[in-house]
């Protein structure tokens, strides 16, 4: 099985931190949990669920932790943050001089000065 063969250090485990299509519309995203455990999370991008398993290599076993519909998720503009909120730094944004504003495609990179 890839989950077992990927804790025991096959090329499937050389990222184990990526998140990879599995198939149209599922994105698969491991992390180890030790030598004989890791959890694989599968994020079904049509239906908008996420599910979390642990695989356990010593018994060959594939445990369910959770399913979740994350469409209402995705709606949050923001969740359990600590400051600035996207909000804020938005505001502070818009207020800054034209000279001051992040260049196109530069939106992610926070300058030098900070916020």
């Amino acid at each position: 099985m890839l989950v077992f063969s990927a804790l025991a250090g096959s090329p499937a485990s050389a990222d184990p931190q990526a998140a990879r299509p599995a198939a149209p519309g599922v994105v698969v995203s491991t992390t180890a949990l030790g030598d004989n455990e890791a959890m694989i999370c599968l994020l079904d991008t049509a239906q908008q669920r996420l599910a979390v398993y642990v695989a356990d290599a010593r018994r060959s076993r594939l445990r369910l932790l959770a399913v979740r519909d994350v469409s209402a998720d995705m709606m949050l503009t923001d969740f359990n943050n600590d400051p600035p909120l996207p909000k804020d730094i938005r505001a502070r944004v818009e207020k800054a001089p034209e000279s001051a504003r992040p260049a196109p495609g530069a939106e992610g990179r926070v300058p030098a000065s900070g916020l």
